[in-house]
């Protein structure tokens, strides 16, 4: 009788961990795929080690226990590359033009005018230049009736006449706007014509 001579032992490893592969090879390939994905995350985002932040906030500490903060030159005049402040009594915008509405989308009634007879002034350098043309204001008129702010948005005719015409509004009065019974700020935007016809 002839006798197979069985394998070693590290054979039959082996070939039980081929059939193992062979017979898992989805689970096998997606498992070891899983842990390479994961190995790589790890590394990825592992921070590295820096240990020179102590240094860096020793020499920003030693910087601004050096600087020194000189006083201002008071009462000096300024040189010719510097500046002087001469508007320190601006005026401060009122509040309520922050909050102005669009009376004709808010659905508001329109202000009306209540001096029609105050009428931009027609600049003679405008007049002798020919010049005319429209420009578009923005009016912002108060609960109270009062303008608050003037502006020009469109475009510039030039010749003073744009200050004419904002000097204009701003002495004009007109009757609040009213939503729902109660007088609100809008924004209104006029036209104002100069004309040499």
């Amino acid at each position: 009788m002839n006798q197979v001579a069985s394998p070693p032992s590290s054979s039959k490893k082996r070939s039980g961990l081929r059939r193992f592969v062979d017979r898992y090879r989805m689970e096998t390939f997606l498992g070891s795929s899983a842990v390479l994905q994961i190995a790589a995350l790890l590394f990825w985002y592992t921070p590295p080690n820096t240990y020179d932040h102590l240094d860096k906030l020793i020499d920003e500490v030693a910087f601004v226990e050096n600087l020194v903060i000189q006083d201002p030159n008071v009462g000096e005049a300024p040189d010719d590359g510097e500046f002087e402040v001469t508007d320190t009594l601006k005026k401060k915008e009122d509040s309520r033009i922050a909050g102005a509405q669009d009376a004709i989308v808010s659905g508001a009634t329109a202000p009306v005018d209540l001096s029609p007879n105050v009428q931009p002034e027609y600049t003679k350098d405008a007049q002798s230049a020919g010049v005319g043309g429209t420009l578009t204001l923005e009016v912002i008129i108060a609960d109270s009736g009062e303008v608050l702010r003037v502006r020009n948005i469109g475009k510039t005719l030039g010749y003073g006449l744009e200050e004419s015409a904002i000097q204009a509004f701003y002495k004009k009065r007109y009757s609040p706007s009213m939503l729902e019974g109660k007088a609100i700020t809008v924004k209104v935007y006029v036209p104002v014509r100069f004309s040499l016809y």
